[in-house]
Order: C-alpha cells, then structure tokens, then sequence
C-alpha cells in the first residue's frame, strides 16, 4: 500500500518523560502541573523565552490570580521556568508582562517587535538549562529582588540609547 505523503502537520503540547519522572515534577501540586501544560501550549517551537503568564491569557482555565501565581511561582522555585525578561511599569506608564523559559528546552533568540527595549537574561543556546533536574532554580529571585532587577534593567536600557 502507498503511504500517505501529505500528512497534515498538527501541533501539540509536550512535556517529555523524563521531566514527568522527575521527583521535582512529582512534587507539584495540581494546579502548578495544569499551569506547566498551559505553558508547554504556548511554547510552539521557537518562542521559548518569549512565553506570558498572565490572567488575560489564563482565564479559561484558572479562576483567579492567586491561584495562577501560586502556580508560577512553584514553577518558578523547583526549575521548570525561568524569567527570561523581568516585567513591570514601563517608560510610558504600560504595564509589561515577565516573559519566561521552560527549562528543559533551549531558549530561543527573542526579538521585541513591540518596541519595548526589554534585557534578555538567557542567551539563544541549543542547550537546556534543566534546572528541573534539581528541583531547584538557582537563579530565583522572590517578588523583592524581581522588582529590583526589572528597575536595574530599565536604567541599563536607558543607558543604552
């Protein structure tokens, strides 16, 4: 029989085994799984570094803020993500969203198309960080030392230009 030469090309949401046998992802609670599926949902191929987590997007499937940040954040401490450009007050007043990494993908080269001059703290590598291997991220920052380093990179950036 003649295969089928035209297959039609669906995308999809992975998480690969090994992470799913880590003893860090064993460790999660359920919503902090159902936030990594989401997230794993968003990455397509070429945006890891460039994914939001945010209520506007999240809605569908969380209820409110203190839920899906407590999910983050749990995601954030054990490894699984990383905050690849700190988020806060722009220049102009707008609010701009941390922009993050799954860990156990490389990230990929980011280009801000929106003309908000953002640092990128992870460079594009064809190596993982796989800091869910540990359980542990040790680049986390608590809510503080965030809001301190998005201020350190807004002075960077007007330093820049």
């Amino acid at each position: 029989m003649a295969r089928y030469k035209h297959r039609e090309k669906k995308s999809f949401a992975g998480i690969p085994r090994r992470v799913i046998d880590s003893d860090a992802y064993k460790s999660l609670d359920g919503n902090a799984v159902k936030l990594l599926v989401n997230i794993a949902y968003f990455y397509n191929g070429k945006n890891n570094g460039n994914i939001s987590i945010t209520m506007s997007l999240l809605k569908p499937w969380f209820n409110s803020n203190t839920t899906l940040y407590r999910a983050r954040d749990q995601l954030y401490e054990k490894g699984f993500i990383v905050i690849n450009s700190f988020g806060g007050r722009s220049m102009n007043g707008k609010k701009l969203p941390h922009l993050y990494a799954l860990t156990w993908v490389p990230v990929d080269q980011v280009e801000d198309k929106t003309f908000n001059v953002r640092i990128f703290h992870y460079k594009s590598s064809n190596i993982s960080l796989n800091y869910w291997m540990s359980g542990k991220n040790p680049d986390f920052k608590n809510q503080e030392e965030r809001s301190r380093q998005y201020k350190r990179d807004i002075k960077k950036t007007c330093t820049q230009n």
